[in-house]
């Protein structure tokens, strides 16, 4: 990044996940380490039970539903209610009041995998009501539009896993041409059935919970939330208001060389080139907030690039407490990196130390403290997605 280089700001954040609605819950469930599964319930004759998933508590779901219905957006998904509920809340903590001149032309992204599924397989079952159901992915960012009461750009973007890496980019990319001051970005994904019978099929899901990094380690835990971050411009700035972290870049790429594996060598491309976008050396990065899945191939490869291009790197995988939250895993990534950066605190991984491999500095345990300038969150997806964002401290 030079010095001429329009700088972005992270003023607000929310996330929804097994941990429940807001930032505290999300922060304690993560310096706990705790995870936060239950059993799946088969759905088909031969799914063997005990598989084990995370979900959003109930009383969480009924609480974004209120408050998305409150926003006047009505027939809604379960992704378009934990969407909207955070992007209220993320502007909320921003302190930005819904019908701010600084809205009227906010930009919004929100990153998916799987869209209004709860919507679509209801459509498929014939339940529901069909006539006004949402099924369309671009209807979860269309709803936080609604709700923002912006007249911006407003899209969805589907890379996999990365979805929500890939939102922050956009964001970042208009606020530095100058097409908005302000964007409300993040990810969102609701449990779907179709997802857990993909998983079931891969033999990646069971019931054992994802121990990312560890000796043994077998199964992904899916699970379903959203997260979303208010970016602004410099310019934009109110006085009095305190950023969570400056976002130094986001890089995305694309390796597609496999359909589901990751790529050494293109993963390793997508670090080198979010460096030096983000202006910094692999020296600089304090802290890796790891995609982390907890699986062969995926740990793997991540963790012998940090053991051998990010040696002094504190290493933290979240997908052990709240699980894989799919399209907004990498938001509740950048929430979890821009927490870090605030507490100057790093939560542990649920794995323990006895059981850690490739001489990752992995942090596991209890929460550590440092000081902490540059934090990276790493978000992979199938079909060879690539994504990672670089956070700085703006703390003196």
């Amino acid at each position: 990044m030079s010095p001429s280089t329009p700088r972005v700001f992270v003023t607000g954040m929310s996330v929804i996940a097994p941990s429940g609605l807001g930032l505290d819950a999300f922060w304690q469930a993560l310096c706990t380490a705790d995870p936060l599964f239950t059993e799946l319930t088969p759905h088909y004759d031969g799914m063997k039970p005990g598989a084990l998933g995370g979900r959003v508590p109930a009383e969480a779901v009924e609480t974004a539903r209120t408050k998305t219905q409150a926003a006047g957006v009505h027939l809604a998904g379960a992704a378009s209610a934990y969407a909207v509920s955070c992007a209220l809340d993320a502007l909320a903590d921003a302190g930005l009041e819904l019908g701010d001149p600084l809205l009227s032309t906010a930009m919004v992204c929100i990153g998916t995998s799987d869209g209004q599924a709860d919507q679509f397989e209801a459509a498929v079952a014939g339940e529901g009501d069909q006539e006004g159901a949402r099924i369309s992915s671009y209807s979860v960012a269309e709803s936080v539009a609604l709700a923002v009461r912006t007249s911006g750009p407003a899209f969805v973007v589907q890379n996999t896993c990365a979805s929500a890496n890939v939102a922050l980019s956009c964001g970042v990319d208009m606020i530095r041409a100058g097409v908005c001051d302000i964007a409300v970005v993040g990810g969102a994904d609701a449990y779907s059935m179709k997802n857990i019978i993909g998983f079931n099929s891969l033999q990646a899901i069971g019931p054992e919970p994802c121990h990312p990094f560890a000796a043994g380690r077998r199964f992904v835990t899916p699970s379903e939330g959203a997260g979303v971050l208010v970016l602004q411009s410099e310019r934009s700035l109110r006085e009095g208001v305190t950023p969570w972290a400056e976002l130094l870049s986001v890089t995305v790429g694309n390796d597609a060389s496999h359909p589901t594996a990751l790529n050494p060598e293109g993963v390793a491309a997508c670090h080198e080139t979010a460096l030096a976008q983000a202006g910094v050396v692999a020296e600089d990065i304090d802290v890796i907030f790891a995609h982390g899945t907890g699986s062969v191939i995926n740990d793997e490869v991540e963790g012998k690039l940090f053991a051998s291009r990010y040696p002094q790197a504190a290493v933290t995988a979240i997908k052990g407490t709240v699980g894989h939250l799919m399209g907004a895993a990498g938001a509740a990534g950048a929430i979890a990196s821009c927490l870090t950066l605030r507490h100057g605190m790093v939560p542990p991984t649920a794995t323990d130390a006895d059981q850690v491999e490739f001489g990752v500095d992995l942090v596991t345990g209890t929460p550590r403290k440092a000081d902490i300038r540059h934090v990276q969150n790493n978000a992979f997806g199938f079909g060879g997605n690539n994504a990672i964002s670089i956070f700085r401290s703006v703390q003196p």
